[in-house]
């Protein structure tokens, strides 16, 4: 008997405590980034889902930019894009772990990806009859990830280690770019 009360008291305790933050939460200004509003403004994901990326060049250039046409435009690409987007990534390998016989044992990948959103105006009609977009810049900026990674004497153990670091800093590159899209996008939703 005492364990179901104290139960209960625990049950509409949680039930309390989660009806007050909800209330503080909502008296606060907070509103979801990637859900619909009560108010009626448009999701960041209608915003991300118009946005072209365009072609990355390297190897790692084309894993992030396959990384951000899935987080970005899940249903595929749109049929006609407003916004796009360009990235300039650049990588370098840092040696940090190094024994006294000068052997290396733990390295550092850093990579840098300097990423310009634009929005992209109707296609105007050339002298010559070629089409040209004109493009207003809207946001810029740049993402930085290191990824560490272990570095062992067998020779190919040392490339999958660098292959997975190189997979996880792309990772994490895409996610922050696409978190600072959506966070553009839903407090400039006015303006775009």
């Amino acid at each position: 008997m005492l364990l179901s009360d104290m139960r209960l008291k625990y049950r509409l305790l949680m039930m309390v405590a989660f009806l007050l933050l909800s209330v503080l939460l909502g008296a606060c200004g907070f509103r979801p980034l990637y859900g619909k509003h009560v108010s009626g403004n448009v999701p960041a994901e209608q915003y991300l889902a118009l946005t072209e990326v365009e072609q990355i060049n390297d190897r790692i250039g084309q894993q992030l930019r396959n990384n951000l046409l899935n987080q970005l435009n899940p249903k595929g690409p749109a049929e006609k894009p407003l916004y796009s987007l360009s990235i300039s990534i650049s990588q370098s390998i840092n040696n940090l772990g190094v024994q006294k016989s000068a052997v290396v044992t733990r390295g550092n990948l850093q990579v840098s990806a300097t990423y310009g959103l634009t929005k992209l105006y109707a296609p105007v009609t050339l002298a010559d009859g070629s089409q040209s977009y004109t493009s207003t810049n809207l946001t810029s900026g740049t993402v930085l990830s290191t990824s560490s990674y272990d570095i062992p004497q067998a020779q190919y153990a040392v490339r999958a280690a660098l292959k997975d670091a190189r997979t996880r800093a792309v990772k994490e590159i895409a996610d922050e770019i696409k978190t600072r899209l959506a966070v553009y996008f839903k407090q400039n939703a006015d303006k775009l």
